[in-house]
């Protein structure tokens, strides 16, 4: 998949897009970009979402809007509108009826939704069956995969769940360790009759409702990264090429944003291909650098710099993949009053005319007021 064009798509008027080895997804609440990262998990899925569906116990009867209930969610079986819904991907037609008749194939995307929060309950993945029939397909599959990746082992040891060698890269664990988690352990405490996920902190079990809000979003994101970087030789999950990672910022500082970074750059040094919808101007602003760093003589040492990493085998691997011809596209999702359209604002010119473009989608323009603001409110007292 390099291109989606469509149009009517619930809110979204109209969205032509061509994707980067990163995609970025900038917009206002409520704009459409979630149904559109849906919609793209369902365009390369369908077979395996359709079959998982069914493993579960769930029947849409061989209607569409009843398989649209099932898997973008209650009240959302009305986004597409049969009459006037169009998507075409790569120039050819993508049809819901079609696409539900596939055939199983393995999974493609993997995708880490804004709602991750909620699938810890109590501290332990919930499984798939334990959500509502109306909640969205893609929490319930996140969910499911984060509970069989603890079944499968890494809720079985007696060591830490992080920070644990062999999973991540060292500079990776310190970076997040710091940033997120300080001094505390992420453990599982097994002390009870049901197992949980805890915070250890100077030998102190902290229950998962206890932690920060930060760390409670970024604890589910964790565990996904856990099974996207496989430990050992491999590089990545076998036949999962996407990857999509919805407000990865959500709680976290800025500290730990920057952390996030490097992470976004290892997936890709891994051969993902990596799409993050965001509210959070410093994602843009690594996008914004690497496409100037590029063109510098000394870039690999630039770019280590602007992520504060050491020079090591890690960030020479990593900063040479990033800079060595990876394409990163941004979008953005501009509503105006009940409709969305999707505009390609991948140069991020400070200088450009259309001010959706030099305000980076609107995450930069308050700080734009408020420099101009100032500006005229210390000139008003030199007066």
């Amino acid at each position: 998949m390099e291109h989606i064009k469509l149009t009517s798509l619930g809110q979204i008027t109209e969205a032509d897009i061509s994707f980067g080895d990163l995609t970025v997804f900038v917009g206002e609440q409520a704009s459409g970009k979630s149904i559109l990262l849906q919609l793209v998990k369902l365009i390369l899925d369908a077979g395996d979402i359709t079959q998982t569906l069914k493993k579960h116990g769930f029947d849409w009867q061989k209607k569409v809007e009843n398989f649209l209930f099932l898997y973008f969610g209650e009240g959302m079986q009305t986004i597409w509108n049969k009459d006037e819904t169009k998507v075409i991907v790569d120039k050819v037609d993508f049809i819901p009826q079609k696409a539900l008749s596939r055939r199983k194939k393995d999974e493609n995307l993997f995708l880490i939704p804004a709602h991750r929060v909620v699938t810890l309950k109590d501290g332990w993945p919930r499984a798939f069956t334990d959500y509502a029939t109306s909640d969205p397909y893609v929490v319930k599959e996140f969910s499911e995969q984060l509970r069989l990746l603890m079944e499968a082992g890494l809720g079985s040891g007696e060591g830490a769940i992080f920070p644990q060698e062999g999973r991540m890269n060292k500079t990776l664990r310190d970076l997040i360790g710091k940033s997120i988690f300080g001094e505390a352990e992420v453990k599982l405490d097994r002390s009870g009759l049901r197992k949980r996920i805890v915070l250890e902190v100077e030998g102190t079990q902290l229950p998962f409702m206890t932690w920060s809000t930060g760390q409670r979003e970024f604890t589910p994101l964790l565990l996904g990264l856990y099974w996207l970087m496989p430990s050992g030789k491999a590089r990545k999950k076998d036949n999962i090429n996407w990857i999509v990672i919805e407000e990865p910022e959500m709680g976290l500082h800025s500290k730990a944003i920057s952390a996030l970074l490097v992470v976004f750059l290892e997936l890709l040094r891994r051969g993902y291909k990596v799409i993050v919808s965001t509210h959070s101007a410093q994602i843009l602003e690594l996008v914004w650098a690497i496409r100037l760093i590029t063109q510098s003589k000394n870039a690999p040492a630039r770019l280590r710099q602007l992520l504060d990493l050491k020079p090591n085998v890690f960030s020479k691997n990593l900063t040479e993949t990033v800079l060595n011809g990876k394409i990163f596209k941004t979008y953005y999702f501009s509503r105006q009053d009940k409709t969305v359209n999707v505009k390609d604002i991948s140069t991020l010119d400070a200088e450009d005319p259309d001010e959706a473009v030099s305000d980076w989608g609107g995450l930069t323009q308050f700080s734009t007021k408020s420099a101009d603001v100032v500006t005229e409110a210390v000139w008003e007292s030199d007066l």
